[in-house]
């Protein structure tokens, strides 16, 4: 699976930035809804699951019912998927990989170098 590669600029909340990339794959209105019936599904699987468990199920079938709601419209709000990426941390300049992901500006991620929350958008 290829997708759209996307550069950005990357900050750590001060004056220094640096750039990377992101490999992005964009979604269109099919597989937006998709997406969102896959995770109303299994959100509403694990519901009807939770019936089974005495005293638990009073709490986790309105949650995971409720949460299926929840992360079907978020999944339906995604602007894609990201596929992978890469930037340098602007405060220790160590590599920062960018995980798989549902694709919402800003992005962040952790520096395993100096444990900054690195903040990432697209380049303008």
């Amino acid at each position: 699976m290829t997708g759209k590669r996307i550069e950005i600029e990357s900050n750590v909340m001060d004056e220094r930035r640096t750039t990377g990339y992101l490999e992005v794959k964009s979604f269109n209105p099919a597989e937006k809804t998709r997406n969102a019936l896959k995770k109303l599904a299994l959100w509403w699987g694990l519901s009807l699951v939770s019936i089974l468990i005495p005293v638990f199920h009073f709490v986790l079938v309105p949650l995971f019912f409720f949460l299926g709601f929840f992360f079907a419209r978020k999944g339906y709000k995604s602007e894609g998927q990201i596929l992978n990426g890469e930037t340098t941390c602007p405060h220790c300049g160590a590599e920062v990989k960018v995980a798989k992901g549902e694709l919402s500006w800003p992005m962040t991620e952790i520096c395993q170098g100096c444990a900054r929350v690195v903040r990432m958008e697209p380049k303008a």
